[in-house]
């Protein structure tokens, strides 16, 4: 653009130039027209004023020299004229081939400047797409190098938590083993002390696991908000580089999305469930306590044996497979940290939640399940979508929709398989509202 604005100013310069020189040409020759003009008149004057001072003379010889003069005077200017107009013609001509040359000059530069626009054209397009190529792949380098940030946090602060509450139990299980035989060789000759003592111990074991067991559960929770914040400044970051991003292309939203509700599954638990008696002999700590309570250092009579396996039949109690009828039961399970007791959690949920789709206890099972299925195992994750996939409910089929994008390829086939059984059941249709005329009252 700015070639071709040269172009146009030097042109602009050119006729302006060309102009100037006809009107100063121009101007030249009314000049020398009346310089002609007065030179005619002035001899003409001359001529009259001889003619009358010489009376004498005969006035064929004036006549002569008049017209000599005056054909002599038309002469020079007819050939001043003609040098005139040969000059102005050259003038011209010349700046008609300069103009000539200048509009072809311009042409050429224009075409010129049409290539290399194109060019440039072309140039940003590759600078664009190998710029969005590379920011596509500095997104997903991020992503990929955010989620191994995220789980490695995840698996160092459970391993932190873990240890810390394992220390804790392992201390409080000395402590009770110390406070057990104290008072067993303190009061070993009296059967109602030891039961007492035997009952109160237990008591205060049990209020210390659980508490120790509820700090865990708000550490553990504390964790999982840390994860979550995490995961949500990841996202915000993301969305501020605005950049589309293409997700579930092989799925039709059309069949599953319709009618359905997004955020409805998570829920805050009543916190009646986690004050359930599950989490007060906790299954990784029976054979330490079995070995405590049979202590074989003194020999009482045969009633402290009687006391010691009442005991321990209701500590191995909880680790029979009962059958739940309630998700409130199965709660103690699902918190575990045993890979294998939550897997039997999330099994037992699928099933619950198949027989009673409809009811209350569904609906919380389809929670559950929802939770369980981000679990940091994949095994758990797995195990939680196959759950899902045994419901016959709409409310399924978000959570199924979020286990594809898993890191596991398990997972995400699970939740494939599953979302494709929902093409083939009957979709229950949506409730119309009924509109109803309201009549005003008469006044």
């Amino acid at each position: 653009m700015e070639i071709i604005g040269a172009i146009v100013g030097f042109l602009a310069g050119i006729a302006a130039a060309y102009w100037l020189v006809e009107k100063r040409l121009h101007k030249q020759k009314q000049e020398h027209l009346l310089q002609t003009r007065r030179i005619a008149q002035d001899i003409e004057l001359a001529q009259i004023s001889r003619m009358q001072q010489t009376t004498e003379s005969p006035h064929r010889e004036g006549e002569d020299r008049f017209r000599s003069a005056t054909v002599e005077h038309e002469n020079l200017l007819r050939q001043v004229t003609t040098q005139y107009e040969n000059q102005i013609q050259q003038v011209a001509t010349q700046y008609e081939n300069r103009l000539q040359q200048v509009l072809a000059e311009r042409d050429r530069l224009q075409q010129v400047a049409g290539a290399h626009e194109q060019q440039m054209r072309q140039f940003t397009q590759e600078l664009e797409a190998a710029h969005n190529a590379r920011l596509q792949e500095n997104i997903q380098s991020l992503q990929a190098e955010h989620e191994r940030h995220i789980l490695t946090l995840s698996d160092e602060l459970h391993d932190s938590y873990q240890a810390q509450m394992d220390e804790h139990f392992q201390n409080l299980q000395k402590q009770h083993e110390i406070q057990l035989r104290q008072a067993a060789s303190q009061y070993g000759n009296s059967e109602v002390d030891i039961q007492s003592t035997t009952e109160a111990l237990q008591q205060q074991y049990e209020s210390q696991l659980q508490a120790a067991h509820e700090q865990f559960q708000a550490r553990e929770a504390q964790m999982q908000a840390t994860i979550r914040s995490l995961q949500e400044q990841y996202e915000s970051n993301v969305q501020q580089q605005e950049i589309p991003e293409q997700q579930f292309s092989q799925l039709n939203p059309t069949e599953f999305t319709s009618d359905l509700p997004q955020q409805e599954v998570w829920q805050e638990e009543p916190s009646s469930e986690f004050n359930q008696p599950e989490f007060n002999q906790p299954e990784f700590n029976q054979p330490e306590v079995e070995q405590e309570l049979n202590y074989t250092e003194f020999s009482e009579p045969q009633s402290i044996d009687l006391e010691q396996l009442e005991i321990r039949q209701t500590l191995e109690s909880p680790r029979q497979t009962p059958n739940y009828s309630s998700v409130a039961q199965l709660m103690g399970c699902v918190q575990s940290q045993d890979t294998e007791t939550r897997k039997f959690a999330a099994s037992a949920l699928g099933k619950m939640g198949a027989a009673n789709a409809l009811r209350t206890d569904g609906q919380r099972a389809i929670e559950t399940l929802g939770k369980l299925a981000q679990d940091f195992n994949p095994e758990v994750r797995e195990a939680a979508v196959e759950a899902l996939a045994m419901i016959k409910s709409e409310k399924v089929i978000p959570l199924l929709q979020r286990a594809l994008r898993d890191t596991d390829s398990g997972v995400a086939k699970s939740a494939s398989a599953a979302l494709n059984k929902f093409k083939f059941y009957p979709r229950t249709p949506a409730v119309k509202p009924k509109l109803m005329d309201i009549k005003k009252p008469k006044r």
